[in-house]
């Protein structure tokens, strides 16, 4: 009894929690913790903490470790963050949640960077780019792309740095996301800068900092002066190099002491302190950065030991000295350079591979757009998706009732124009040739011509009626039996490899039938093209002018209820001296 009065006290304790985060519902709650990830990590993690003790369908899950670990990344608790973020990843690939399963990878691919796994971070990376190259996804690629260039830079390999990074700020801008332009945009700069395009990395700094302030942002801030200062500084520019250390300790406090950014910072304010020789001030942020081994620094550990020997070096400390570069030669020792060397080599062939074919699949799809759209589901929705589920349905039913109504009276106007044809034509000439013969039973030559007049339109008639041979056979096929069997002056230029089939394929070609017999008895024509492409069929003839827009005729408008039967958009026109039926099937 008690344990269960504990247990509503605890959950009950939850729900205020996350009701006096502003939150009304768990995706509301999911929310409020990303957001407060920039501002209040901590606060962000005690969230996640209250939100986890909830009931959680599958993709929330997912969702809710992935900012979680973010969570405790910007706490600066690596370490705690790695598995976190791997939980996140296999949930969300189970729930079919592709983008948090990339983003988590992504981030899994971040920690182990900074804590030396060089192995681990590039199949991170590789996972996570091979997901986000089969989704929509800008932001998220901006992001991966970013850290890959870091990845890269980290190991002297500006040129191709340079390249993820470019591919990362377009990306960025193209999304619109204020951190993702910050985080692709600032490292860009550095890249640029360390591979001597020192100009162009400066001036993307320096609006990297613009855009910051505008949107106050001070982690970007800090983590943007690190690099400025850096920059400065090789260049030989003192008073600029102090100015920027002196606004970065201003600021300094308004970020988690173990962020990135702040670490970032303080690597770089030691770097130039050591350079300037102010090697105690040096070594007294080189000791509180190991203070927070863990935490996600910039720098392998093994250059920062080397580093800090040095300042004991030049400060006489020569047994400090020999420790510090013993620690360092063990790292790099558990680092296998010339392995991780091999596979960024591998790494960067296969993502221009990949670019590449992504490339050739745009092309040959260029109307194919794949939206990943994220729907949380709560019991209130679930009514909403049932009358949705009917509505829909019952809009298709109408479609496909309009369709049949459609071709029903396609066929039926049809069966009219053949049993007009039969009576006015075909009898009519008949009688003519009976009365021909009781008037003139000797005239037998101009009786003959009448009976092959009378003969050819039966053909034709019988032609007209007998059902195109389908068996597996698409539209292109179909229309090339059609040239062959109905006249010499027809040109077929089927263009298309993939044309229609089934009930597209057979009302096409019997608007194509119907129209090429229209041009053959009225228009005089001596040429006929017919064109056929994957979304559209085309009929140019060099007869006399025809005004089929306001055709009243049987023929027309069979025509026309053929097209709305197959739901394509049918046009008439005259162009270049020709006239000219447009059937086109995508719509």
């Amino acid at each position: 009894m008690f344990m269960l009065i504990r247990l509503a006290i605890s959950a009950l304790l939850i729900n205020l929690a996350i009701v006096a985060s502003g939150a009304n519902t768990v995706d509301d709650a999911l929310e409020r913790a990303d957001a407060l990830i920039e501002t209040d990590p901590h606060g962000a993690v005690r969230l996640c903490d209250s939100i986890g003790a909830l009931r959680l369908d599958a993709q929330q899950e997912g969702r809710f470790l992935h900012i979680k670990g973010n969570a405790l990344f910007a706490e600066g608790k690596t370490d705690e963050a790695k598995p976190i973020f791997r939980l996140a990843a296999k949930k969300s690939c189970l729930a079919g949640d592709s983008l948090t399963w990339a983003s988590a990878l992504s981030d899994l691919g971040i920690c182990y960077r900074i804590t030396e796994q060089l192995d681990s971070a590039l199949a991170s990376y590789e996972e996570a780019l091979e997901i986000l190259q089969r989704l929509d996804a800008p932001t998220e690629t901006a992001y991966l792309l970013t850290s890959i260039a870091v990845f890269y830079a980290n190991q002297g390999r500006f040129d191709e740095a340079a390249k993820y990074g470019r591919r990362a700020f377009a990306l960025a801008k193209q999304s619109d996301d204020i951190e993702s332009i910050m985080y692709a945009g600032g490292t860009l700069g550095i890249v640029l800068y360390l591979g001597d395009q020192k100009e162009e990395g400066l001036s993307i700094e320096r609006e990297m900092v613009d855009i910051a302030r505008q949107h106050g942002m001070p982690r970007y801030i800090l983590k943007t002066y690190a690099a400025i200062i850096d920059m400065h500084y090789k260049d030989g520019r003192r008073d600029s190099v102090d100015f920027y250390l002196e606004r970065g300790r201003e600021i300094i406090s308004q970020v988690p002491e173990a962020s990135v950014e702040a670490l970032g910072f303080l690597e770089e304010s030691y770097v130039v302190l050591s350079a300037l020789g102010r090697y105690d001030e040096s070594l007294e942020i080189q000791q509180k950065i190991l203070s927070l081994r863990g935490a996600g620094t910039f720098m392998p550990f093994s250059k920062l030991y080397q580093r800090m020997a040095r300042n004991y070096q030049a400060l006489g400390e020569i047994d400090l000295m020999a420790n510090a570069y013993e620690r360092a030669i063990s790292i790099a020792d558990s680092i296998h350079g010339l392995e991780i060397d091999r596979q960024l080599s591998e790494f960067d062939v296969k993502y221009d591979t990949a670019e590449r074919e992504l490339k050739i699949v745009e092309l040959e799809k260029e109307k194919a757009h794949r939206d990943m759209i994220i729907i949380a589901v709560s019991a209130s929705a679930l009514l909403l998706t049932g009358f949705l589920t009917a509505f829909f349905l019952l809009r298709r039913r109408r479609q496909q009732m309009a369709a049949l109504r459609g071709r029903i009276e396609a066929v039926d106007l049809e069966r009219s124009r053949f049993a007009a044809e039969l009576h006015d034509g075909i009898c009519s000439d008949l009688t003519g040739i009976a009365l021909m013969l009781q008037a003139h039973p000797d005239n037998m030559d101009d009786v003959v011509d009448m009976i092959g007049s009378v003969r050819n339109d039966v053909r034709s008639i019988s032609h007209n009626l007998m059902p195109p041979r389908m068996n597996g056979m698409n539209l292109s096929m179909l229309l090339e039996d059609l040239a062959l069997r109905d006249d010499s002056k027809i040109t077929l230029e089927a263009t298309s490899c993939d044309s229609p089939v089934g009930e597209v394929a057979f009302q096409a070609y019997r608007i194509a039938q119907e129209w090429i017999e229209n041009i053959l008895k009225h228009s005089q024509a001596d040429s006929i093209v017919i064109r056929l492409t994957d979304t559209m069929l085309e009929i140019k003839d060099n007869g006399a002018p025809f005004d089929a827009d306001n055709g009243k005729g049987i023929g027309m408008e069979t025509t026309r209820n053929r097209a709305r039967a197959i739901g394509a958009v049918l046009s008439f026109g005259r162009i270049d001296n020709n006239n000219f039926l447009k059937l086109s099937f995508d719509n």
